[in-house]
């Protein structure tokens, strides 16, 4: 793995850690007989104050050309997608012809 794919491989997991932790403090503020408060550790005052709130902030285009600019997607990185639409039912294949 080169330099760059390690720093955005933790970039990557930093942000989703944050968000994640973000997400449960918001229902833990919806639910508070239901949840407790989830772990945080010292510091990442950046990503809690800074990066979470602007990334609700932008729309999901901005959000989507900045992934693929920096080949953070799954098609990026061999993923390909499926044959059918969203909503369309799953048809098992064919049966091969003889």
């Amino acid at each position: 793995m080169t330099r760059f794919a390690a720093e955005r491989a933790r970039l990557r997991e930093q942000a989703e850690h944050h968000l994640r932790v973000a997400a449960m403090e918001d229902l833990r503020h919806r639910h508070p007989q239901a949840t407790t408060a989830p772990h945080r550790a010292r510091g990442g005052y950046f990503w809690r104050f800074v990066f979470v709130p602007l990334y609700r902030r932008v729309p999901w285009e901005v959000k989507e050309k900045a992934m693929r600019a920096l080949r953070m997607t799954a098609e990026s990185n061999g993923w390909t997608r499926p044959a059918r639409r969203p909503g369309e039912p799953w048809r098992p294949p064919r049966p091969p012809q003889r």
